[in-house]
C-alpha cells in the first residue's frame, strides 16, 4: 500500500434527531429531543473514529453540519490535516457557536481515529499523567419533574450504582430548593456529595439568600449567576460555586478566575471548539491553581481530565447522545477507569439506523 493510501481518511457527516420520551424536564423547560452531528473519520486499516456535537435545536445542527462540510473539504489531506481542524476554523470561519460546535465535532473524530491508530487512550494521546488511570464522577440527573419520593428511589439506584456524588437540579423556590435537597441527601448524607445545577436560572440575589439558607455542605452550586455578574455572589464559608460551561474562550474562563474569584471551573468541549482548546484553557487554569471539570461529552471528558494533573469529578450524563452505549459507570471505588484505544466508544447502532441521516 502506498503512503498516500495509507493516510486517506474518509469522513461521513450524520445527523440524527432523536425524541427523548419522556421529556427531560430542565430548569428552562421540557426537552423533548436531542439533535446530533455525528462524525466519522475512517482510514483504511479498519479505525473509524467517532465525534459528535449535540444541539436542541435541529436548525442549529444544521448550521453546525453546512460548516462542518466545508472544515473537511478544506483540510488539508490525511488525518493531520483534521487534526489542526480547531486552527483552521480560527483562520478561516466566523467565530460562533456554528463553527466552534463543527470545529469540535472534526476534531473529537480526529482524535479518537489517532488513538485508535496507536492503540492507546486519547488521554495518552495528549500526555497523561501518572496516576490518573481513573477519575472520580458523578450521577448527573435527579430532575425537576421528580417528586421527592422519586428524588429518593432515583438518589438510592446511583447510590447502588457506585455513585459516590450526584448533581441535582433545583427551580428558582429557596423553600422547594432547601426541602429537595434534603431529600436528596437522606441517601448522599456525607458533606460535598450533592452538587446542584440552576441551569442558569438563579441571578445574584437568588443565590445569596440560597447560600444564606443552606447549612448543608454541598460540592458545589453551579451557574448561580450570568458570568458578567457572578462576582455578585458573596462568597460563603460552607459552600462554594462552579461556572464556565458558557465559555467560549480562555480568557472569559480566566475572568472568572479572577474577576469571579471561581476555582471550580467547568469547560464545555463542544462551546470552546474542541479537545486542543479545551486543553490549552485547562492547562493554564490548572497552573493558576484553578481546578477544572468537563461538562457533559462524559466519553470524551473523561480522557481530557485525565490528561490533567487534578480535575473535578466527570459528568455522567447519558442522555444528550442516545447514539452511544452510556460508560459502564464508577467500580466498587467509585471511580472511572480510563480507557482506550481512541475514547472507548461503543454506538447502537439501532438508534443510528431509526433516526439518522447521511449528509452529502
Amino acid at each position: 500500500m502506498s503512503s498516500q493510501s495509507a493516510n486517506r481518511v474518509n469522513v461521513e457527516i450524520w445527523n440524527l434527531r432523536v425524541p427523548l420520551d419522556p421529556p427531560i424536564q430542565a430548569p428552562k423547560g421540557a426537552v423533548t429531543e436531542t439533535c446530533l452531528l455525528l462524525v466519522f473519520a475512517s482510514n483504511g486499516q479498519g479505525h473509524r473514529g467517532v465525534g459528535y456535537a449535540s444541539f436542541r435545536k435541529a436548525s442549529d445542527m444544521d448550521a453546525a453540519t453546512a460548516i462542518a462540510q466545508k472544515l473537511i473539504a478544506e483540510a488539508a489531506p490525511g488525518l493531520a490535516g483534521l487534526l489542526n481542524v480547531e486552527r483552521q476554523q480560527e483562520a478561516t470561519c466566523e467565530s460562533n457557536s456554528a463553527s466552534r460546535s463543527a470545529a469540535s465535532a472534526v476534531s473529537l473524530a480526529a482524535w479518537d481515529l489517532a488513538g485508535k491508530q496507536a492503540g492507546v487512550p486519547c488521554a495518552d494521546l495528549w500526555g497523561r499523567p501518572p496516576g490518573r488511570d481513573s477519575l472520580e464522577c458523578y450521577a448527573s440527573a435527579l430532575w425537576l419533574d421528580k417528586t421527592l419520593a422519586e428524588l429518593i428511589v432515583e438518589a438510592k439506584m446511583h447510590k447502588q450504582n457506585n455513585y459516590r456524588a450526584v448533581k441535582m437540579r433545583v427551580n428558582r423556590s429557596l423553600h422547594d430548593n432547601l426541602t429537595r435537597i434534603a431529600a436528596v441527601r437522606q441517601v448522599y448524607s456525607e458533606p460535598g456529595t450533592v452538587a446542584l445545577e440552576t441551569g442558569s436560572d438563579w441571578n445574584a440575589a437568588i443565590a445569596n439568600e440560597f447560600m444564606d439558607a443552606c447549612t448543608a455542605p454541598l460540592m458545589w452550586v453551579e451557574d448561580p449567576e450570568s458570568h458578567d455578574k457572578i462576582h455578585l455572589v458573596r462568597d460563603n464559608p460552607i459552600n462554594t460555586i462552579a461556572a464556565g460551561e458558557k465559555c467560549v474562550h480562555a480568557r472569559e474562563l480566566y475572568d472568572l478566575y479572577t474577576r469571579g474569584r471561581l476555582r471550580k471551573l467547568i469547560i464545555d468541549v463542544q462551546y470552546v471548539g474542541g479537545p486542543v482548546r479545551f486543553l490549552e484553557a485547562a492547562r493554564i487554569l490548572n497552573g493558576l491553581g484553578a481546578t477544572v471539570g468537563g461538562h457533559r461529552f462524559s466519553h470524551y471528558s473523561m480522557h481530557l481530565l485525565a490528561a490533567l494533573p487534578r480535575s473535578l469529578p466527570i459528568e455522567m450524563l447519558d442522555w444528550t447522545n442516545p447514539a452511544f452505549h452510556p460508560l459502564a459507570g464508577p467500580d466498587a471505588t467509585g471511580r472511572l477507569p480510563v480507557k482506550g484505544p481512541g475514547f472507548y466508544i461503543e454506538l447502537d447502532q439501532g438508534v443510528i439506523d431509526r433516526h439518522g441521516v447521511k449528509v452529502g
